[in-house]
């Protein structure tokens, strides 16, 4: 699942903000306040849809370039209207500019889509790589303009109760995060992760090739690390490790307490790992599924579960709001987006044609349904996660004919703990590599060592595999989530097998919430950590594989 941290980056350090209350902010106030400016109307999130009640079906969504100087220009407006301390005027260019940037990441979206669905087409990958190189210069507008209102003489009326709140403006007084050399190192980032889709387009199929290729996938790799440990350099951090944790994830856990976990699960729960990939669990699973059959799966299960899940579906049937079709030329991934600008969440998924898909699509519709309830979430991303492995396990107990696919999701579970747990493991530690060390094939030596030690050898793999994991490239230190929300999710999971209704319900409650911190979050909905969960775990998957 690929759910677009790195684009959004401003989304997570403002937006994620001014809408979570983080800040103080009375959002409705404050829109309310801008609705007497600019026509809008109080109320809900979905009371501002730009387009009411009517769904927008995606193929009458239209992308255009997003217009950057138009975008400056708002920026400018918002300036010289600070200045002039014309409160209407600067409510409307906040307004403006929030629309603005809005556009500017539903165009990305749109082209993410475009050119995931279709990798050869020339158009949608310089439409992408538009986008992406100007996302960093995009995220900093909207820096900039808090820093405008900061300074500017009605910063004071701006942080009442009907605005941003007192103390909003704190974090944009001082030195900008964005400056000239972070931003350039951004752009450079942006460009060796499209270089890296290019490359995943044209993996051979045969060995002819293959080691030419691996090496200049796993360099990009190589490179993006480089990078990476200059950005971290740039905002005072250490390690790109700790700045990522902080910067993009804003976690209530730190990367140390990530690894004594990760060290649990290798020692406790890789002889499981070892032992139970010789089951037959997987067989059943592996079947050839049509398409069709994988969407019908999801239709029954949102049926049986109602409510906001079943709402969500009717959208997105009704929308079209997803692709679930096979291609040689598509992205071979899944992920969901929210297309802010519409409204409307959308889900892409290149299936493998075997039951397997059932899971996949009901893991990223669990992500639609968390945008869905909250009009675009801004939720942490571990706290993302949990809905939508949330929904894989749930789909087993309200879809039809789960038996086999069952017992194969608790393969799968256990899969998740130490194959993800390695990963995450194998990504902190790459990241401890000097600039001398690095190389592709220290790289791969390092994978060989972690992979070894998680039990790999026993379903066979090869050290050069991890250029095909995705979130090294395009979403790093992502892979943690997996692990921690899959063990939040099992929880869900067995509150359902308890008493029928218990898991869909906690699911449901807390689909809308706005909580960007994963422990807080598992504390509200009445859940344990999972860092104090292994014996419990490895007990669960004794009893049960």
């Amino acid at each position: 699942m690929r759910n677009r941290v790195r684009n959004l980056l401003a989304l997570a350090l403002c937006l994620a903000v001014l809408l979570s209350g983080c800040g103080g902010i009375d959002v409705v106030g404050f829109l309310g306040a801008l609705g007497e400016v600019t026509g809008a109307v109080e109320g809900s999130p979905s009371d501002k849809a730009p387009f009411g009640d009517r769904v927008i079906p995606f193929e009458e969504m239209e992308y255009t370039r997003p217009d950057l100087e138009e975008m400056q220009s708002l920026l400018e407006n918002v300036r010289q209207a600070s200045s002039e301390e014309d409160l209407d005027g600067v409510l409307d260019g906040i307004y403006d500019l929030y629309d603005a940037f809005d556009w500017f990441y539903t165009a990305y979206n749109l082209a993410d889509i475009g050119y995931s669905s279709d990798l050869t087409s020339a158009y949608w990958e310089g439409e992408y790589q538009y986008c992406a190189a100007a996302s960093g210069q995009v995220d900093g507008m909207l820096e900039q303009m808090y820093r405008i209102l900061a300074d500017s003489p009605l910063a004071d009326t701006l942080e009442g109760e009907d605005y941003f709140g007192k103390g909003f403006f704190d974090a944009y007084r001082g030195e900008s995060i964005y400056s000239d050399e972070f931003l350039a190192l951004l752009e450079e980032e942006s460009g060796l992760v499209s270089r890296y889709y290019q490359l995943s387009g044209e993996e051979p199929d045969s060995e002819d090739g293959y080691d030419s290729w691996w090496q200049e996938t796993a360099q990009v790799l190589v490179d993006l690390i480089r990078v990476r440990q200059r950005e971290a350099q740039c905002q005072g951090y250490d390690s790109y490790v700790d700045f990522a944790y902080d910067f993009y994830y804003d976690r209530d856990y730190a990367p140390e307490d990530a690894e004594t976990y990760l060290a649990e699960i290798r020692d406790s729960l890789t002889p499981l790992y070892r032992d139970g990939m010789s089951y037959d669990v997987w067989e059943a699973a592996a079947r050839y599924t049509s398409e069709e059959k994988t969407f019908a799966y999801l239709r029954a299960a949102a049926e049986n579960m109602g409510g906001t899940v079943l709402d969500a579906f009717r959208l997105m049937e009704q929308g079209e709001l997803y692709d679930i079709s096979y291609s040689e030329n598509k992205y071979n991934s899944s992920f969901e987006v929210y297309l802010t600008s519409y409204g409307e969440p959308f889900l892409f998924m290149n299936p493998e044609r075997s039951g397997y898909d059932c899971l996949t699509i009901a893991h990223e519709f669990g992500h639609f349904c968390n945008d869905y309830a909250s009009y675009g979430s801004v939720a942490g991303i571990d706290v993302a996660e949990f809905f939508s492995q949330g929904m894989e396990y749930l789909s087993l107990c309200y879809g039809s004919d789960t038996q086999d696919l069952a017992r194969a999701k608790l393969a799968d579970s256990l899969s998740t703990y130490v194959e993800q747990g390695c990963y995450a493991l194998f990504e902190q530690e790459m990241y401890r590599l000097t600039d001398e060390e690095l190389s592709p094939e220290r790289l791969r030596t390092l994978y060989e060592e972690t992979a070894l030690d998680f039990g790999f050898d026993s379903v066979g793999y090869d050290p050069g595999e991890f250029v095909s994991i995705t979130h090294f490239y395009t979403n790093p230190m992502y892979v943690i989530s997996y692990v921690v929300s899959n063990d939040a999710a099992m929880q869900l999971y067995i509150l359902e097998r308890d008493e029928s209704g218990g898991g869909l319900s906690c699911l449901e409650k807390h689909l809308d919430t706005e909580e960007s911190f994963f422990l807080a979050f598992l504390e509200s909905a009445g859940l344990e950590s999972p860092f104090h969960r292994i014996q419990t775990v490895k007990n669960f998957f004794e009893k049960n594989l």
